[in-house]
């Protein structure tokens, strides 16, 4: 029989008495707890598959798929605005990178299953994109407007004028919602009439943009769902760039 079992013989006051814990013992218990809590709290951001440590000092996956002057492809190599900010990332960590080429599909599914680190393509980000994958903040905000000839005179309004677009295009719509005739053209080697763009492009080839606002697409990079650490290391190297519109004007002019 338990020592601490009454027996039915014995008077309840004979039991042994275990005396009430101290609040004295239980107080500093619970404060060491919360110091430790604390503690685990100020080690976030962590990544889930411990992105950023793998990719320092080792190989950086980066899934690219072409998008002038954003992302050039040439051979298996990659060339453009965004891989030159990612070799400059992966300089930062000491790492390699290795490209990964595949349409936008294909390296968003490889992204989710940790097979990539990183995707690029000049993408802007939208609700779907948000979905899929893990969106940086946007590193650059790019507005199209309606670019003009020099010397051509810019009109107070786009109402009843008919503007040049490319045959893949977003600018339409917005074109029309401000009263222009919006009108499919190949891009043009000289200026000629109106024609709508982002402002890089405009300038690349040879147009003074006008003061229409028509769309802003803020572009970003995809990473996995999860790397905390990861996505802070690369959002601060994205933060410390500038002068990026005038770059994708220098490379568009070279294409």
């Amino acid at each position: 029989m338990d020592r601490h079992q009454q027996d039915p013989l014995t008077p309840a006051h004979d039991l042994p008495i275990t005396a009430p814990r101290s609040r004295h013992l239980v107080l500093p218990a619970l404060f060491l707890l919360l110091c430790f809590g604390l503690l685990q709290g100020c080690r976030y951001p962590q990544d889930v598959e411990g992105t950023l440590d793998t990719v320092r000092g080792g190989v950086l996956d980066v899934g690219v798929t072409e998008n002038p002057p954003w992302v050039i492809r040439s051979g298996d190599n990659a060339q453009g605005l965004e891989p030159e900010i990612v070799r400059s990332l992966a300089d930062q960590l000491n790492a390699d990178v290795r490209w990964h080429w595949g349409s936008e599909s294909q390296l968003l599914r490889a992204l989710k299953r940790f097979q990539l680190d990183l995707v690029i393509g000049g993408i802007a980000k939208n609700k779907w994109i948000s979905m899929a994958a893990a969106p940086t903040k946007p590193y650059v905000k790019v507005r199209s407007t309606v670019g003009f000839p020099e010397g051509q005179a810019v009109p107070e309004s786009l109402d009843g004028m008919t503007v040049g677009v490319s045959a893949v295009n977003h600018l339409a719509k917005a074109l029309s919602d401000q009263g222009a005739v919006p009108e499919i053209r190949d891009e043009p080697q000289q200026p000629n009439g109106a024609f709508a763009g982002p402002g890089w492009w405009l300038r690349a080839h040879g147009y003074e943009p006008g003061p229409f606002k028509l769309t802003t697409d803020k572009h970003v990079m995809l990473l996995p769902k999860g790397e905390n650490a990861w996505m802070m290391a690369v959002e601060e190297h994205l933060n410390s760039l500038s002068g990026l519109e005038r770059r994708l004007q220098q490379l568009e002019a070279e294409l």
